[in-house]
């Protein structure tokens, strides 16, 4: 009977293990789904909105900053231009990275021509731009026990890289979107 018990034990432990690392594989899979099925309530439930804004803004205005060295120091008016743009990075960022957002992009429209900023709930309507999700190449793995990365790149372009945090035991969460800045 011990025998019985601890074989159950180890079998539960293995199983446990098992659905524990094969969780975040998972979830990709339900998002695919949920991009297949056009189901943008499930995407934008996987997405922690103010941890990805903060994270792009904080990219976004790093970049800025990298670049006004870069200009000339004697031309006030470039060097003006560069705080105003650092100033509306987060405006900039809070106007596009919302569900709706999530919902132009899972239309496959480009979220940059779709969305007024002055009114980030009102697209245009431009129905040309589509996108196939052939195009992309994927590379994705572990980064920490509760942390996932996948790095997506479409025709040899500049890799983005999402990163999922886990969200309870089994449940992950889209906490960032690294941008190809360089």
């Amino acid at each position: 009977m011990k025998k019985f018990l601890g074989a159950i034990v180890v079998i539960f432990i293995l199983a446990f293990g098992g659905y524990y690392l094969a969780s975040p594989y998972l979830t990709l899979y339900q998002l695919k789904s949920a991009v297949d099925a056009k189901d943008t309530a499930t995407l934008i439930d996987a997405v922690d909105f103010p941890q990805v804004k903060s994270s792009v803004k904080e990219q976004l205005k790093t970049k800025v900053a990298q670049e006004i060295p870069a200009l000339d120091t004697a031309d006030d008016g470039a060097l003006l231009g560069a705080m105003f743009a650092t100033a509306m990075v987060d405006g900039v960022v809070d106007a596009v990275i919302t569900p709706k957002a999530v919902e132009l992009i899972l239309d496959g429209k480009d979220i940059g021509k779709q969305l007024a900023l002055g009114d980030a709930a009102t697209p245009q309507t431009d129905t040309a731009d589509t996108a196939t999700s052939h195009d992309w190449q994927y590379d994705l793995g572990y980064q920490s026990l509760d942390r996932f990365g996948v790095t997506l790149t479409k025709d040899n372009g500049k890799p983005v890289t999402v990163i999922m945090a886990r969200d309870g035991l089994f449940d992950w969460k889209i906490v960032d979107v690294q941008l190809p800045l360089e």
